[in-house]
């Protein structure tokens, strides 16, 4: 990986990474990024990426009589992202972000079934594509705590346009914590919450939130 400074305010970073393994060979992943100090309190970036994943050994060797049969054929995924992202300071304690983003996703590893035996079996499913937007806030106080919230909008679609199972359109997050004057303690609470989404059988699933106090 290297980086150059174009000007006082632009800069680019471009690498290159290559892994190896038995099961699926060489793979390589590019990766660059331009960066903008738009103004003091603004950056500006567009970032591209490239990921892949080999199938474990449970998706591609195991097998028994009745549940799961092997794969021995079974290929990696990969996944190729790109963002735009605008990051802006207000003060020194108030962070915001902005972000338009699109993730493409071959041969995505799922559990699919065997047309020879019947039975369940990892399989190579297609492509898939993910686009969306998202928001979020991040603030700081004098006495130790801090505030994060996030709110994503998305669209996700096979590559024959399909909408993806179990793929909800809106997330969000909220994320607080406070120092305790008890030897460097903190108090933390966050609450998540996924938006309505496909079921298997073709209905919709409602929403629902979690919280976690710790």
């Amino acid at each position: 990986q290297d980086e150059w400074r174009m000007s006082d305010t632009l800069t680019a970073t471009l690498g290159l990474r290559v892994d190896y393994n038995s099961t699926t060979g060489s793979r390589t992943s590019p990766r660059a990024a331009l960066i903008w100090q738009a103004a003091p309190a603004t950056t500006l970036k567009a970032l591209y990426g490239r990921a892949h994943r080999a199938p474990n050994a449970y998706e591609r060797d195991y097998q028994d009589e009745f549940g799961q049969t092997a794969n021995p054929a079974l290929q990696g995924e990969r996944i190729d992202t790109l963002e735009l992202v605008a990051d802006h300071r207000v003060g020194s304690h108030l962070r915001l972000y902005a972000a338009m983003y699109q993730w493409s996703m071959q041969n995505l590893i799922t559990l699919s079934t065997d047309p020879l035996s019947s039975i369940s079996q990892y399989q190579s499913s297609g492509d898939v594509t993910a686009k969306g937007a998202e928001i979020a806030a991040d603030t700081t106080w004098s006495w130790g705590g801090r505030l994060r919230g996030s709110v994503a909008l998305q669209h996700v679609r096979d590559d024959a346009g399909a909408k993806l199972l179990n793929s909800p359109r809106w997330l969000g997050k909220l994320n607080f914590s406070a120092p305790l004057p008890l030897a460097g303690l903190r108090l933390g609470y966050e609450l998540r919450y996924d938006g309505s989404r496909l079921t298997v059988d073709g209905s919709q699933t409602g929403g629902h939130a979690v919280s976690n106090l710790r």
